[in-house]
């Protein structure tokens, strides 16, 4: 690695942490650091990989933000990279999560990237990526015309490069400059011949390395009428719950040794159609295990097998809940309706007795925390931020209770019982900008709560800057 940037937010911040406190020693290895000040801005750090033989990588949290690193991820992968550029994201998600319940498989698809979702327990492809990454702008170490390239030297501040890389800015790729993609009024065109590279030469090689290096798995199994494909992350809970229903061994053992043929799906994006098809051929049916809505592995499977002519019948969503969580629970009630459809032979009566043990223990649950009450989420004793929500409800007492727009981050408790304070909550730093609005329509002026964290981020320029701008009465 030539560079390493991020934006902090759980479950990632603790690597970035690790990074800036071990800042000196990167140096000397010459390596650069950079704590970022958004996800758009980390994003935009990758663009040192377009021009030039480094390798860099970054990391958010995902969800949300990507959503605001789009813009600048859109454009690395119109150009490519030429040295090699990943983005390590911790993914938020289901009931335990505290941002808007969303995924990106839409983004990877449009802009082409290799989203990688490896098995923990995968042995095989820790030097391809042990958690759950994507690698922007094709496969590093593929050439355009899909031949593997020798590994480039990878230039570092200690050896600091005397001429740019990129000599002119030219639209189209010839003598030797590198490609950078135009979206303006006066070049509406410029951004076609990236796109037909991205999916005519960089895609068909990118599934090319995938398959060439084998990362997504298959595991055979005597049950050859049927099959499982699932995301790489949920082959452990896969595994668990087969084993609950007695038709896989204990994780003691090599690989689980389950009875059903599973496809784990290490990368995600993009399916190898050749893979899918193989697994699919004489199956009467497969089961396809994918977190999250819409079911695009799911949709894009059906596509893939239709096109080969290939009859298998696909089950996904119609067993299994569209959002949230898949534990070991949820895998057990759908493999269980899945067996009952396709394979009633096998005897599941292992699972249904852990499924009525688990039914037990909630209700004994229930009963004994029934009597409690419910306690919602509250600031920390002895939180400063207490007596300021305290004032504003005593104010609005006297002078009528404003509209509150809030933010993201601890101040948010306050939306809950005691304080009642909050209306709309729409973002990181948009609370003052989400109040615009609200502002010509009401009597009162609103209020806007803000971080410190949100202002920096994105406040200063969507609130801020904006209220200024329109001689706004400003409201904080």
């Amino acid at each position: 690695m030539s560079y390493v940037g991020g934006y902090q937010g759980a479950p990632v911040s603790h690597l970035l942490d690790v990074m800036v406190q071990a800042k000196d020693y990167m140096n000397e290895l010459g390596v650069h650091i950079e704590a970022c000040t958004s996800e758009a801005s980390a994003a935009a750090m990758l663009g040192a990989s377009v021009s030039y033989p480094v390798r860099g990588a970054v990391t958010w949290k995902s969800i949300v933000g990507t959503n605001v690193a789009s813009d600048a991820l859109s454009y690395l992968a119109s150009a490519g990279v030429i040295g090699g550029a990943l983005i390590v994201l911790g993914e938020d998600y289901g009931e335990g999560g505290v941002v808007a319940q969303e995924r990106k498989p839409r983004l990877r698809a449009e802009v082409h990237d290799v989203a990688a979702r490896p098995a923990a327990e995968s042995h095989d492809h820790h030097r391809h990526g042990r958690a759950r990454v994507r690698a922007l702008g094709g496969v590093k170490h593929a050439g355009d015309d899909g031949a593997a390239r020798p590994r480039l030297p990878c230039a570092r501040h200690l050896h600091r490069q005397k001429q740019p890389r990129t000599r002119r800015f030219d639209p189209q790729p010839h003598g030797g400059a590198r490609r950078l993609p135009l979206r303006a009024p006066r070049a509406p065109a410029g951004d076609l011949p990236a796109r037909k590279k991205k999916s005519e030469v960089r895609l068909p090689a990118a599934r090319k390395f995938i398959a060439d290096r084998k990362l997504n798995e298959h595991f055979d199994g005597d049950e050859s009428s049927i099959g499982i494909v699932v995301q790489g992350g949920l082959y452990n809970n896969l595994v668990r719950a087969l084993h609950l229903l007695g038709l896989a061994n204990s994780f003691s053992d090599e690989r689980g040794g389950c009875r059903i043929p599973i496809l784990a799906l290490n990368v995600v994006y993009p399916l190898v159609p050749e893979e899918i098809t193989s697994f699919c051929s004489g199956k009467s049916a497969v089961l396809v295990i994918e977190e999250g809505q819409p079911e695009f592995i799911e949709q894009d499977i059906a596509t893939t097998l239709r096109r080969a002519d290939v009859q298998t019948k696909l089950h996904g969503k119609d067993l299994l809940p569209m959002a949230g969580d898949y534990s070991a629970e949820i895998l057990v009630r759908a493999l269980a309706g899945f067996l009952a459809q396709r394979a009633p032979h096998l005897d599941t009566s292992a699972g249904a007795r852990w499924l009525e043990g688990v039914e037990a223990s909630r209700a004994r649950a229930a009963k004994a925390l029934g009597a409690l009450p419910a306690r919602p989420p509250t600031f920390c004793v002895g939180c400063p931020e207490r007596p300021v929500f305290s004032a504003m409800k005593l104010v609005a007492e006297d002078v009528g209770r404003p509209h509150v727009s809030v933010d993201v981050g601890c101040h948010a408790f306050a939306t809950f019982e005691p304080f009642s304070q909050g209306n709309t909550l729409l973002g990181y730093g948009m609370s003052l900008a989400s109040s615009a609005g609200v502002g010509p329509l009401s009597a009162r002026r609103p209020v806007a709560v803000m971080g410190d964290g949100g202002f920096w981020h994105n406040g200063l320029l969507s609130g801020v800057a904006s209220n200024l701008m329109n001689h706004g009465t400003p409201c904080w």
